[in-house]
């Protein structure tokens, strides 16, 4: 199975996926030294910087689309600009792709700040968009760090989303 990365960082979910027996396809990163790390250990995957030129013009289709947009905007330690922040607000280039490309599954992560971001209007924006827009039945949970072998305590919602079916609450 392939998979593709958005907003990819250093390639956590690339890692995780690849362990778990997918071919990471393309990468999409912004930040040179996080495209650095990308290119190191994944020397022969493509890769673009900004997510807002990447599409259906030059991704090829994958199985599973990973993406964790920049939470800076729902983050409780930000100015809370929500969706309507420059930076959250990449979380539409996330759904065009979807919309492009049409994977049977995607991974979502975020802060839990996304669930309190303009009075929980934030989150219910982002379910619809997923759901009615894109056309994906989504399940969501808190999942923390600390209980994964990790020595820190680190809390993300994710959101797995299937194409034109329920998403089972199991995978989570």
């Amino acid at each position: 199975m392939r998979h593709g990365s958005l907003f990819a960082g250093i390639g956590g979910f690339d890692l995780g996926f690849e362990r778990a027996g997918f071919r990471v396809a393309w990468q999409v990163e912004r930040e040179p030294f996080c495209r650095a790390v990308l290119a190191t250990h994944w020397p022969a995957v493509a890769r673009f910087e900004d997510v807002r030129e990447a599409g259906a013009k030059n991704l090829e289709k994958v199985d599973c689309i990973t993406a964790g947009v920049p939470c800076q905007d729902v983050s409780v330690a930000g100015k809370r600009a929500g969706l309507a922040g420059e930076r959250t607000g990449l979380f539409y280039e996330f759904a065009r792709i979807l919309r492009e490309l049409r994977p049977a599954w995607f991974v979502f992560e975020n802060v839990p700040g996304l669930f309190s971001s303009n009075r929980g209007r934030d989150f219910a924006e982002v379910l619809r968009v997923l759901m009615a827009e894109c056309g994906y039945g989504v399940a969501w949970r808190v999942l923390d760090s600390r209980y994964f072998n990790v020595a820190q305590r680190r809390e993300r919602v994710f959101i797995v989303g299937r194409f034109g079916r329920p998403c089972p609450a199991e995978v989570l």
